[in-house]
């Protein structure tokens, strides 16, 4: 027992002096750890984006336009105040485009505790690697929110620069920031969308194919299932910046990463077409209700566990009472309440938790008012993936409960 004590803490102690905490250890420049692209010089397109950077993946990345290799500038607000100790550019892929030489290569970054705009300081200057990753130990670093990356030069290639992954660490430096109101109008690329908030709840609508939505967020990152006419049926993840005012994010559809979904909140007083009354569909339920209608499922995000455990955490609860309202308003309707994992662990593990954890939704649903008759619990594990299971916010995605009609 002396041996094990005495090999543990040297383990805690290596990791602390390799990254000064153990908090050093996530990366900050990730979609799922609420970082946002504000802005990028040069996309070449969707499939190119800036944001791409930030996805956890070297399968997709950035390119500037043709003709606008360099200098490219990236700007990105971090979740919260940092202090950065290590950063990386990875070009893993780059190369075998085509294109010889057009990975990034000389750049710098800067770091500003004053905004998005204005209050740079020159923490890191280097050379990236040609077609891998490299990474770089900052020994001297104000404190700040937002990152701004001058791409320079590349190697060799006249028209494009590409790079795929960019990742940062570091210590957090004072309080954390206040999440601001999600509820509200933005305008999107995907026309008018609002945004109705209940704790941890997200509901809404947009103007774009009838589109609904239901989700989660904790304050920052968002994700939710969009349903649409056709019937159409999906997932997205979206960063909302700290001064409410820019969303930014990523949107699935049969488990394939299609595109980006951004926009600005609106302050003007336009209000979608769609309007509130998303808030109560014609049959009850919410979005929840209209998707079980449109779709014959609905895709739940916001029913959390206990890490590797089916007991259902407290903060569940205002996705609960949205799930019991839809399906209450629909009592002779048959359905299969189905538990969803990632590809994290074996499948067979994956298969037992996905069950368990449906069969805890389903008691916790009888257990306020729903007929037992009623419900099915099934557990699908990782077998069934809405999002790209190989990137951070696609396994985020890929963890859901879903309710389907028994057919």
């Amino acid at each position: 027992m002396k041996h094990a004590v005495v090999l543990l803490m040297l383990l805690v102690f290596t990791v602390i002096a390799r990254h000064g905490s153990a908090r050093e250890n996530k990366d900050l420049l990730d979609i799922t750890s609420g970082s946002v692209l504000i802005s990028a010089t040069s996309e070449y397109n969707q499939k190119w984006a800036g944001l791409l950077l930030l996805d956890g993946t070297t399968d997709l990345g950035w390119c500037s336009k043709k003709g606008s290799a360099h200098p490219n500038t990236v700007v990105i607000e971090l979740p919260s105040r940092y202090t950065i100790t290590s950063f990386s550019i990875d070009n893993t892929n780059v190369e075998e485009s085509g294109y010889p030489g057009i990975s990034a290569k000389g750049f710098k970054l800067y770091v500003s505790d004053t905004s998005a705009s204005e209050g740079y300081k020159l923490i890191l200057e280097g050379e990236a690697a040609k077609g891998q990753k490299k990474g770089f130990t900052i020994q001297q670093s104000s404190p700040g929110q937002w990152l701004k990356l001058e791409v320079l030069s590349n190697w060799g290639d006249p028209d494009y620069t590409e790079m795929m992954e960019l990742e940062a660490y570091g210590i957090p430096s004072g309080a954390a920031v206040t999440p601001q109101p999600i509820k509200g109008v933005y305008d999107t690329n995907y026309n008018l969308m609002w945004l109705l908030q209940s704790g941890t709840s997200i509901e809404g609508c947009y103007d774009w194919d009838n589109g609904t939505l239901n989700g989660t967020t904790d304050g920052r990152v968002i994700r939710f299932q969009w349903v649409e006419d056709g019937p159409q049926i999906g997932t997205a993840m979206m960063v909302l910046t700290s001064d409410g005012s820019f969303l930014n994010g990523l949107w699935y559809e049969n488990g394939l990463y299609k595109g980006l979904w951004y926009g600005t909140r609106v302050t003007d007083g336009r209000a979608p077409k769609c309007g509130q009354g998303i808030a109560k569909s014609p049959d009850g339920g919410g979005a929840i209700g209209q998707s079980l209608d449109k779709v014959g499922r609905a895709i739940i995000y916001g029913i959390y566990f206990d890490y590797d455990a089916s007991t259902i955490k407290p903060a569940s609860r205002e996705t609960l009472l949205k799930v019991l309202e839809a399906i209450k308003a629909r009592p002779d309707v048959k359905l299969v309440i189905e538990g969803h994992t990632d590809a994290d662990g074996s499948d067979a593990y994956n298969q037992a938790l996905s069950e368990k954890r449906a069969g805890s939704v389903v008691e916790w649903l009888v257990a306020n008012g729903i007929a037992p008759g009623q419900l099915t619990a099934k557990g699908y594990g990782e077998s069934r993936p809405v999002a790209d299971n190989s990137k951070p916010d696609g396994r985020a995605l890929n963890r859901r409960v879903e309710i389907a009609v028994d057919k």
